[in-house]
């Protein structure tokens, strides 16, 4: 049975795509055993960080609409490297209206039990069938803001939209933290009415425009931070799915997954 995890963004550049990649690379690379497995559920195509992606939701358009997916095809066709497995979105603008929340759920259906991870990219349009489609059909969600007031003022805005779709979030990441900002974790957790235990972070890293550059996720990078924060939201994951966590004494090389 696989454990389905779903992140989605208040708004644009609030960095989805990276934290899910990340947290996924970042259990995939210390839990040799588990076959994790990242799709982009939204309009773009979510490939960001990795210089090639075998295979895509546009790619499978067809068999999705008419139910005959090949689902040990696509494993084959999504390997990455080793035990991490990634689904790429949508590439053309002009076909985001074509893909509806039952196609997701289908999707997610046909993936079920091929992996024991499975982290769903939702992208940051509420409008969206497959990211509709995802955060309907998956109970463990991820709601990803930062601390810029445009976006704190997004969030409050799309609540009541959350709220007629029934889509509650499990915790909130607060993305490229800074600590000496005057939004910190607890003004956030008020003023959205938020519970602490729920209110996570994701520190700044500084390499950000690089890693877009180089087609690789921050932890790739010096940022000890950052790799110590997505630990954290790795082992939340874990646990969620009844997974024990990673050891935080193990030391290794990164390997980035390109």
């Amino acid at each position: 049975m696989s454990s389905f995890h779903a992140f989605h963004g208040a708004d644009g550049k609030t960095g989805t795509t990276m934290i899910t990649q990340s947290i996924a690379e970042y259990i995939a690379f210390n839990r040799k055993e588990l076959k994790i497995m990242m799709v982009s559920m939204h309009g773009r195509p979510g490939t960001e960080y990795v210089d090639r992606v075998g295979e895509s939701i546009e790619g499978i358009r067809l068999h999705l609409d008419s139910r005959l997916l090949d689902t040990e095809k696509l494993v084959m066709g999504c390997k990455k490297d080793g035990n991490f497995y990634m689904l790429g979105g949508v590439e053309s603008i002009e076909q985001i209206r074509s893909y509806y929340p039952e196609m997701a759920a289908y999707l997610l259906k046909s993936l079920e039990g091929s992996f024991d991870l499975i982290l769903a990219d939702t992208g940051n349009d509420i409008d969206n069938g497959l990211a509709i489609g995802a955060l309907e059909n998956i109970g463990d969600r991820y709601c990803i803001i930062t601390q810029q007031e445009s976006i704190i003022k997004r969030y409050e805005s799309l609540q009541p939209i959350y709220d007629k779709l029934k889509i509650k979030f499990s915790a909130h990441i607060v993305n490229k933290h800074i600590e000496s900002d005057l939004y910190g974790l607890d003004y956030i957790g008020k003023r959205l009415r938020l519970p602490r235990e729920n209110l996570m972070k994701v520190s700044a890293s500084g390499y950000e425009r690089q890693a877009e550059s180089d087609h690789r996720t921050l932890l790739s990078y010096k940022s000890d931070d950052f790799c110590r924060d997505i630990r954290m939201i790795a082992n939340r994951v874990l646990s969620r799915a009844h997974i024990a966590p990673i050891d935080t004494e193990r030391k290794k090389k990164w390997l980035p997954f390109i």
